[in-house]
């Protein structure tokens, strides 16, 4: 596994449904290279609900995850 294939699967919307799952709120996925697993920022402190890792395509994939994200707001032009 390298970062160009968790690139490509960052995109797709069954990665997200397998890190996510039925969490509703604000989040966002990224990717980290050191080491290859993908970032997960999600707005709860408590980020026990969401996984560690995932597989995919039969790889096991680490999720790093960080909680207290704030969704972007557009500024008022």
């Amino acid at each position: 596994m390298d970062t160009q294939q968790l690139l490509r699967w960052v995109d797709q919307p069954e990665t997200h449904q397998k890190v996510v799952g039925e969490y509703e709120g604000s989040y966002a996925l990224g990717v980290t290279s050191d080491p290859p697993a993908f970032l997960l920022r999600v707005e709860p402190k408590d980020i026990g609900r969401f996984p560690k890792s995932v597989t995919l395509d039969g790889v096991n994939v680490p999720v790093i995850v960080h909680g207290g994200f704030v969704q972007p707001r557009h500024l008022k032009g």
